[in-house]
């Protein structure tokens, strides 16, 4: 499913459920000469969720909180310069009912870090209505940065995509 800017406050239940399965988060965007900050993409909130953003440094950042216990950032090691630019985060699951995988970033088509997220989350990232935001975190923040934090240069589209299909046995779940 593809993305835009567009797309804000989206409920949880009408995005495509990456759970439980090995899935891509991809987008294509622009980075100013200044470098750039801020969400490309997120779902959930403070508790559970994921988060494609730059950090204030100017560096892609892959943030996944489960239940805001289990937390993992998957950063580049270096700014990006400015242009066009895809980040994309791979994520092989392991098999079973919240299980865990080893995510993987990859800017312009070359991985720049990768790590194991050990435990995700099974059903449903929120009850409180945390959504699914292109461009800015329009709820409690995924990832440690501030309430909101629009991106700072230009969205073209992220792509979400689920690639395995969940086992048998989290299907009866």
């Amino acid at each position: 499913m593809s993305y835009t800017t567009d797309h804000v406050r989206i409920p949880e239940s009408a995005v495509i459920n990456l759970k439980n399965a090995s899935h891509r988060i991809s987008s294509k965007v622009t980075t100013p000469p200044e470098g750039a900050q801020g969400v490309i993409a997120c779902q959930g909130g403070n508790m559970s969720g994921w988060s494609l953003y730059f950090d204030s440094h100017s560096k892609p950042t892959y943030h996944y909180n489960c239940f805001g216990q289990y937390l993992t950032t998957i950063r580049a090691e270096e700014p990006l310069d400015d242009g066009d630019h895809e980040i994309l985060i791979d994520y092989q699951h392991d098999g079973g009912f919240g299980a865990g995988g080893l995510a993987t970033l990859y800017v312009d088509g070359e991985p720049v870090n990768s790590g194991r997220i050990e435990r995700t989350v099974p059903i449903i990232f929120s009850m409180s209505g945390e959504t699914f935001d292109v461009g800015v975190d329009t709820g409690a923040p995924v990832g440690p940065y501030p309430h909101g934090y629009p991106f700072s240069g230009e969205i073209h589209e992220v792509v979400l995509e689920r690639m395995s299909r969940r086992d048998r046995e989290t299907r009866r779940k």
